[in-house]
C-alpha cells in the first residue's frame, strides 16, 4: 500500500472526497485538452459522413497505425518480417498479418510498447480471463479515447462534467473496518459521486439509495449488475428511486434484455450499452434507437473463427499498439446494408456477447462482478498467466494462480490477501494455490470464476 493510499484510509471522510477530488482533476489533465476538444467537434461531423467516407477514413488510419507500429515497435517489426504492410490497401488485407493473443502481448509488452511509462497514461487491466496487463497511452490518444466516450453520451443529451453522474465501479474508496454506512464519495472535478460496488446487499441498499436520492444524478454508469441490485430492490419494495437520469450507461458486462427492461421500468429512462476496454479497443456504442454501431474512427474490429470471436486493431494505442488482437470478447454483426433509423450508416452490431455475468459472494451476500474480481489482479502486472477463483463457501474463496515464475515474487500472494481484505473484508477466508496449468472446461473454454455457492 502506498503513501497516499494510508494517508487516505486513516482520513476523515471530508478529506477523503477532497483526495477523490484531487485525484479527479489530475486525470482530467490527461483527458480534456485541445485535442479532446478537436476530436468532439470532428465526431459530430462524422457521424454524418457516408459510409463509403467513413471506410476510407477508417483505412488512412490503419495505414499509419501499421507504418507506425514497424517503425517503432521492436515486436511489430519482427512480427511483420518479410511482409509488405504497404501493400495492405483494403481492411481485408489485415488477414495477411498474424494475429496476437494475449500471452504473446504480456510476455513481449516492453518490446511492444513503442514509449516508456514517463509522459505517457498507464492503464491497468485485470481482464476477464485472469491475465494481467499494463497497457501505455500517449495522453493524445487519452483525449481521443475520452473525447469518443463523452460524445457516444452527449448524442443522448448527457453532457460530462456539465451533468451530474453516479458511477457504480470497484475503487478502493471505503476503507476496511469503515463503521459509517456512507459507500460513497464525491469527485467534484467531473460532478461525479462514485459508490463502492462492493458493499450493495439486501441491507445496504437502503443507504445507497438515501445516497443516490441526495445526490439527484443526470445519469447513472458503471457495473451493470450493482444498477440492477438496486433496480430490483426498488420494484420488489414497490418503491420509486426519488430521482430522474436521463440516462443510464452500463460498462463492463453484458447487458441482459432482462436487465436492460428492468432498469428502464424503474429509472424512467433508456439504457444505452457501450463496448471499448481498458487495453484500447475500438468503440461500440448504442445510438438514440438503441441500436450498437462500430466507430470506424476509433479502430477495425474482424470476426474471427466460429464463435463470433472478434480481433482488434486500434487507432488509440500508439503507446501500446494492439494490432489484430485476440481479446478474447465475442459479438455478432448485423447482415451488411443494414440500417439504422437514426440515420447513422456505421455498420450496426446485433450483440456483444463477450463479457461475463459471472460473479462471487462477500461474506455478507454481496455480489462483486467479474470486472471487480478480475482487479483483483492489477499489483500484478504480466506476472499472472492465468488465475481461476472458486467459490463453494459464502466466506471462503480458493484463488488458482498460473503465474510466469520469472516474474511472479512471495509478495504478489500478499498483495493479492490485501486486494481481498479491500474487496471482500476481513471475513473472508483466501487461499491462494500455484498450478502449472488451471483446467478448462470440456468444451474448451476457460472460466475465470467458478461459484457453486446456493443462497
Amino acid at each position: 500500500m502506498g503513501f497516499l493510499e494510508k494517508v487516505y484510509e486513516r482520513s476523515p471522510l471530508p478529506f477523503q472526497n477532497l483526495m477523490t477530488t484531487v485525484a479527479g482533476y489530475q486525470k482530467n489533465r490527461t483527458r480534456y485538452g485541445q485535442i479532446y476538444w478537436e476530436h468532439r467537434a470532428f465526431l459530430r461531423e462524422f457521424d454524418n459522413w457516408p459510409l463509403d467516407r467513413q471506410q476510407a477514413y477508417q483505412m488512412e488510419e490503419l495505414k499509419k497505425l501499421l507504418a507506425f507500429a514497424v517503425a517503432h515497435s521492436d515486436f511489430y517489426r519482427e512480427l511483420y518480417a518479410g511482409i509488405d504492410v504497404a501493400s495492405i490497401q483494403r481492411i481485408e488485407d489485415l488477414q495477411r498479418l498474424p494475429i496476437v493473443d494475449k500471452e504473446a502481448l504480456r510476455v513481449n509488452l516492453s518490446r511492444v510498447q513503442t514509449q516508456g511509462e514517463k509522459g505517457a497514461v498507464v492503464e491497468h487491466t485485470g481482464g476477464t480471463t485472469g491475465k494481467s496487463l499494463v497497457v501505455l497511452q500517449r495522453v493524445s490518444d487519452s483525449m481521443r479515447r475520452m473525447a469518443t466516450l463523452d460524445h457516444f453520451k452527449a448524442r443522448v443529451g448527457f453532457e460530462h462534467r456539465r451533468m451530474k453522474r453516479a458511477t457504480f465501479n470497484g475503487k478502493h474508496i471505503v476503507p476496511p473496518g469503515q463503521k459509517s454506512k456512507v459507500f460513497w464519495r464525491y469527485n467534484a472535478a467531473c460532478k461525479q459521486m462514485i459508490y463502492s460496488s462492493f458493499f450493495i446487499t439486501e441491507d445496504n441498499i437502503p443507504y445507497y439509495l438515501n445516497g443516490l436520492r441526495r445526490f439527484q444524478p443526470d445519469a447513472l454508469d458503471g457495473f451493470f449488475t450493482c444498477m440492477t441490485d438496486i433496480a430490483h430492490y426498488l420494484h420488489r419494495k414497490g418503491e420509486k428511486p426519488g430521482f430522474s437520469p436521463k440516462a443510464i450507461f452500463p460498462t463492463s458486462e453484458t447487458v441482459s434484455p432482462l436487465g436492460r427492461a428492468l432498469l428502464e421500468e424503474v429509472f424512467g429512462c433508456k439504457v444505452y450499452d457501450q463496448y471499448a476496454s481498458s487495453e484500447g479497443a475500438p468503440f461500440v456504442t448504442d445510438c438514440a434507437h438503441q441500436t450498437l454501431h462500430m466507430d470506424l474512427s476509433s479502430g477495425v474490429l474482424e470476426h474471427f473463427g466460429e464463435n463470433d470471436e472478434v480481433l482488434i486493431t486500434s487507432f488509440s494505442t500508439y503507446a501500446t499498439p494492439l494490432i489484430r488482437y485476440r481479446i478474447g470478447d465475442s459479438m455478432i454483426f448485423a447482415p451488411e446494408g443494414t440500417t439504422c433509423p437514426c440515420g447513422m450508416q456505421a455498420p450496426v452490431v446485433e450483440s456483444i456477447q463477450g463479457r461475463s455475468l459471472d460473479f462471487l459472494y462477500t461474506p455478507q451476500g454481496a455480489r462483486v462482478n467479474a470486472g471487480n474480481v478480475a482487479n483483483l489482479l492489477k499489483n500484478m502486472p504480466n506476472a499472472v498467466i492465468r488465475a481461476q477463483f472458486r467459490q463453494v463457501k459464502l466466506d471462503e474463496i480458493t484463488a488458482l494462480l498460473e503465474v510466469d515464475k520469472s516474474l511472479y515474487r512471495e509478495e504478489h500472494d500478499r498483495l493479492l490477501r490485501q486486494e481481498f481484505l479491500h474487496k471482500f473484508g476481513p471475513q473472508m477466508r483466501v487461499n491462494i494455490e500455484h498450478l502449472d496449468e488451471i483446467p478448462r472446461e470440456t468444451s474448451g473454454k476457460f472460466r475465470m470464476i467458478k461459484n457453486d455457492v446456493q443462497l
